[in-house]
């Protein structure tokens, strides 16, 4: 007779267990035992989903870039308003755990970044999707048409990665990430 529990779709629980734990409680407390115990299944259905649990990591870290990536502006007027909205969606409780996760393990990040890329992975998918917004902007006229798009979204996702890295559970409000896009893109607009 059978001692465990019939499990629908166990990666898709342990990945949800995991941001839920990145979300709650940090980066810290994310291992394979906290996982497990949050997912309620024994640690070996962890392994027979992941070879290690850097490649568990790593697959956190693939589907928020999947998220990241798909992100657009909700409703803009304007190319501060845009990036601003952008900026609040990418930097979400479990992203910022991420990024510090994807920064103090070499295997995570060797494993995530696509071969040749350089930086952080997350932080350069959020620039690719400011890129794209500025691009957008600037072909509405929200930017001179001179405007460097791709150096102001590294400036911006730099600024913004250090506005949101504080405390667990602490985030800007809105109008702090307005002022550090807008003090950002004042010489473009």
């Amino acid at each position: 007779m059978p001692t465990g529990r019939a499990l629908d779709d166990a990666r898709t629980l342990l990945l949800e267990s995991g941001r839920r734990i990145l979300a709650a409680e940090g980066a810290g407390a994310l291992t394979s035992r906290s996982v497990t115990d949050r997912s309620g299944v024994a640690k070996g259905v962890l392994h027979r989903h992941f070879a290690d649990f850097d490649a568990y990591l790593a697959a956190l870290v693939a589907e928020d870039a999947e998220r990241i990536r798909a992100i657009e502006p909700r409703a803009a007027g304007s190319a501060v308003d845009a990036v601003t909205d952008v900026i609040e969606q990418v930097f979400t409780p479990t992203t910022r755990a991420l990024v510090a996760l994807v920064i103090s393990r070499d295997e995570v990040r060797r494993r995530v970044r696509a071969p040749g890329s350089y930086g952080i992975p997350l932080l350069m998918d959020a620039t690719a999707v400011v890129i794209d917004v500025l691009a957008a902007g600037r072909d509405l006229g929200w930017l001179r048409p001179d405007a460097e798009v791709a150096a102001l979204a590294l400036a911006l996702i730099g600024s913004a990665h250090l506005l949101y890295a504080g405390e667990l559970g602490a985030f800007p409000d809105r109008a702090a990430t307005h002022e550090v896009v807008e003090s950002i893109l004042v010489g473009s607009l």
